[in-house]
């Protein structure tokens, strides 16, 4: 198990090949999907399977599952890699259970991945997009350090863009 980062509450490691199910389920909670692209569960199976490989490739980029620290619950997915739309650019994104919703976890994770992105990494910059009307994530971003910088067209839509450098 390859740890990327942690904070007081939050585990964000790799994924194993027993971790399969609860990407899944993520994927499946239309209460979790509503403002992100819905997936089968053929299609969640082959992302898991593509998250995997792509730990071969020491970037030290890719899609990670957050853990709570207290008794290891499957908290969700986050992401640090180049954007499927803009290559040149390394997006933050997440997923999380509804139950760690209003905890401050969101903001926690920004934050970590942030810090372990620009400080552990080296990158020179950090963007997200959010859907138009997720004012919760725009908030988290804000909190997070992010400014927000005008709209881009990715995810087939108009959506507001944010940055973070170092």
């Amino acid at each position: 198990m390859n740890i990327i980062t942690q904070t007081p509450r939050l585990l964000i490691r790799e994924f194993t090949a027993e971790d399969e199910v609860l990407s899944t389920v993520i994927d499946a909670d239309d209460r979790l999907t509503q403002y992100v692209k819905k997936r089968t569960p053929q299609e969640s199976k082959q992302v898991f399977k593509d998250t995997l490989k792509e730990y071969q490739n020491g970037s030290g980029l890719g899609r990670w599952g957050v853990f709570n620290i207290a008794d290891n619950d499957f908290i969700g997915v986050c992401a640090l890699k180049p954007s499927d739309y803009d290559k040149s650019r390394i997006e933050l994104g997440y997923r999380l259970h509804l139950k760690y919703w209003g905890q401050g976890v969101a903001t926690e994770l920004a934050e970590a991945l942030v810090s372990y992105g620009l400080n552990k990494i080296g990158l020179k910059e950090v963007c997200a997009v959010t859907h138009p009307q997720n004012a919760a994530s725009q908030r988290v971003l804000i909190k997070a350090g992010f400014a927000r910088e005008g709209i881009v067209f990715w995810y087939g839509e108009d959506v507001p863009f944010f940055r973070v450098e170092r």
